[in-house]
């Protein structure tokens, strides 16, 4: 991928036959807009580049991003984690309200939310069941210890503290969390009002991750954790796509290393590389960007000989990007003895598995768990630049590189040339709107294009052309393009040209 190959694009006009329009027969005029190039920043949209925990005015860790196009000044994209015993007290007993605050916080920002839900295993619960936190009801714990599928206790590795972790063999505590996704689902059919806005919460969600197995829900557990088959996960996951059949799914990745104790969920992960509900394939999320590549190579390189009907797992996770989105979050490290550098090789990464969406938090600023010394990435320039570099490059940049039009009575054709200097096309519908206005900025006419951008994939240099044909369009009036949520909810896209209005909308001619 090649970095701000398109900024030397100028801004040209030109007019054949006549002006636009003086009701002559037939009209030409083409317009090249100016490209903003990568170097230049990062171009803040809904759906790509930064997210941050809980939504809201927030914006992270705003060091960690060099913006060239804001479309807010919050983030466009929110994140929450949640615990499953944090909103089911008692058998059939659900507690969702507790995340209104969250999606009035959207509605109100023009948020969408990537909601992790329901984790099960070490999720920063405050419940304490003989001694060890638990992070799920304490009716499932009581219920697996009086069965011969017992939930144990596990001395986890990073803070040295005690957790329940459940016994997925258990097929009781499958049946309640099924429960659970159903109720979730039924809450989320239901309306949230904010800012003098009512719309289904389930459309301020952007993804659900499946968060059900593993540490925090990333899909790692140690050896003596293991299920001894894939089937309850199996069926876990299947429930996932028939309770949520219109909303993307995102499945974990840190579990599909190639390790003779992981043997036996290698169905459940081709499985989970295989799910899809209506939305399409299941996308998939990697925490731990910014981490020492050689421990991954067992999970997204040819290291990983994980293999099914000739299909290979590393390159499934390596291809995702092209059907489905792939999302995480770095993590806090600090330098190794052996000379590794947290974040240093972070664009290398990110052009290899191609991400839509990196969390911005969760970074090194100080001491933690796994960055015992005073390390910063604040104080180290490189780190930043890394993540100033990758945060302008993934996702989708859209920009419109030539614009056609041809007028003739009512008839106008649009045909504009799409290039994406990104890593990842939208995964979400986007429509693409052109209006004519008068000199005062009043609406003459407006109409949708037939462009899906979804199509339109990072190829660099190269440029996609698309034709419109619209009837009845009047005479007069300045050309401009705007892209709109089709919900309603996050601001107008930016592309990755000059000239974004406040409103959104970019002129195109004349």
């Amino acid at each position: 991928m090649r970095i701000g190959v398109l900024t030397i694009l100028a801004s040209v006009l030109t007019v054949t036959s006549c002006a636009l329009n003086d009701g002559k027969p037939t009209e030409t005029a083409a317009f090249r807009p100016k490209v903003i190039g990568v170097e230049q920043g990062a171009i803040q949209n809904a759906g790509a580049g930064t997210e941050i925990w809980n939504g809201g005015p927030s914006d992270g860790v705003t060091n960690l991003v060099r913006y060239a196009v804001r479309v807010s000044d919050h983030s466009a994209n929110a994140m929450i984690r949640v615990g499953w015993d944090a909103y089911e007290t008692r058998e059939g007993e659900y507690h969702f309200e507790k995340m209104d605050r969250h999606f009035e916080l959207c509605l109100k920002h023009g948020q969408k939310l990537n909601i992790g839900c329901f984790v099960t295993s070490n999720a920063g619960t405050r419940q304490k069941i003989d001694g060890a936190f638990c992070c799920y009801p304490a009716y499932v714990h009581e219920a697996m210890q009086r069965s011969g599928h017992k939930d144990t206790v596990n001395t986890l590795w990073l803070n040295k503290t005690d957790h329940w972790e459940p016994n997925f063999e258990n097929p009781y505590f499958v049946e309640r969390y099924e429960a659970l996704l159903k109720a979730f689902a039924a809450y989320l059919e239901q309306p949230i009002a904010a800012g003098g806005k009512t719309v289904p919460r389930k459309k301020l969600v952007r993804c659900i991750e499946m968060r059900h197995f593993g540490f925090w829900g990333e899909g790692a557990y140690p050896k003596q954790l293991i299920p001894a088959g894939s089937a309850n996960l199996i069926r876990i996951a299947d429930a996932y796509a028939r309770h949520f059949p219109d909303i993307r799914l995102v499945v974990p990745t840190n579990g599909m290393r190639f390790s003779p104790a992981y043997d036996p969920l290698k169905d459940y992960h081709f499985h989970l590389l295989a799910l899809r509900n209506r939305v399409g394939l299941s996308g998939t999320f990697r925490d731990n960007w910014g981490d020492d590549e050689k421990r991954y190579q067992s999970i997204y390189y040819a290291g990983n000989r994980y293999e099914k009907g000739g299909v290979k797992m590393y390159e499934l996770l390596r291809d995702r990007w092209k059907s489905a989105p792939l999302v995480g979050e770095p993590g806090r490290w600090g330098p190794t003895k052996e000379g590794f550098h947290p974040y240093w090789g972070l664009l290398e990464q990110v052009r290899y598995l191609h991400p839509v969406m990196i969390r911005n938090c969760n970074v090194s600023t100080g001491k933690s768990a796994t960055n015992p010394t005073d390390y910063s990435i604040l104080e180290d320039p490189k780190a930043l630049h890394a993540f100033h570099s990758m945060y302008a490059l993934i996702g989708f940049r859209y920009a419109i590189t030539e614009v056609r039009v041809k007028r003739r009575g009512g008839e106008l054709e649009v045909q504009t040339d799409w290039s994406n200097i990104g890593l990842t096309p939208t995964y979400e519908a986007w429509t693409v709107r052109y209006a004519l206005e008068d000199e005062t900025g009043r609406t003459l006419w407006s109409g949708n294009s037939t462009l899906d951008l979804r199509t339109v994939l990072p190829t660099g240099q190269s440029a996609a052309t698309h034709t419109d044909h619209f009837q009845q369009a009047p005479p007069g009036g300045a050309l401009w393009v705007r892209i709109v949520d089709p919900d309603g909810i996050s601001p107008p896209l930016a592309l990755s040209i000059e000239g974004r209005r406040a409103d959104g909308a970019y002129r195109l001619m004349p």
